[in-house]
């Protein structure tokens, strides 16, 4: 069973850490979520808005072998210690 590794709504990132972990040889999928922002109280409400300003996108790692899942959460968190550094 695949378990949800990592979320960002950073496409580059969320790339980078997919070939990180491939690279490693962890097998991983992505997977593209349609978010949709929440809405800051009644200030546009009833205004026309194309569907694209509405909705965010973020990607979702996911990690195939369940067994790897301590290693490969590891190896991120090294990896995003290493670029907010």
């Amino acid at each position: 069973m695949a378990s949800k590794i990592y979320t960002t709504d950073d496409q580059l990132l969320s790339s980078y850490l997919r070939n990180l972990l491939q690279s490693a040889g962890y097998p991983v999928l992505t997977q593209q979520t349609r978010v949709e922002p929440a809405m800051g109280g009644e200030e546009g409400a009833g205004k026309d808005h194309s569907p694209q300003e509405q909705l965010d996108w973020q990607s979702e790692l996911w990690l195939i072998r369940d067994a790897d899942l301590a290693s490969a959460q590891q190896l991120l968190q090294q990896a995003l210690s290493r670029e907010s550094a």
